[in-house]
């Protein structure tokens, strides 16, 4: 059974829902917790690997979007985690994801 841009677009709300639960402790207690920081990693993965699972045309629809950049946060992430900054992590929780769940209509 294949999946559809609805199934994946929940995929990425959900998963932004328990990414801001993630960071809603706040800068300081998000980044001395390796625990949310490795989960806010995954989170966004999986944000990543559903944005590049999307139709061409959903995308296209959607071109205000950054859709490549999210797709290769994901492949950092997954490849290349030893490089992972985590203020950066924070700032695309805090500030790119919500941009994204504004984008699709759904914040």
């Amino acid at each position: 059974m294949s999946r559809g841009d609805a199934d994946r677009i929940a995929d990425i709300l959900d998963a932004a829902r328990e990414l801001a639960a993630a960071v809603e402790v706040g800068h300081a207690e998000f980044v001395s917790s390796p625990l949310r920081v490795r989960a806010a990693e995954r989170l966004l993965e999986i944000i990543g690997e559903a944005s590049n699972q999307l139709s061409e045309e959903f995308t296209a629809a959607h071109a205000d979007v950054p859709w490549s950049d999210v797709v290769a946060l994901r492949i950092l992430l997954a490849h290349h985690y030893h490089r992972v900054d985590v203020d950066q992590v924070w700032r695309i929780a805090t500030a790119a994801v919500p941009d994204l769940v504004r984008d699709l209509g759904a914040g």
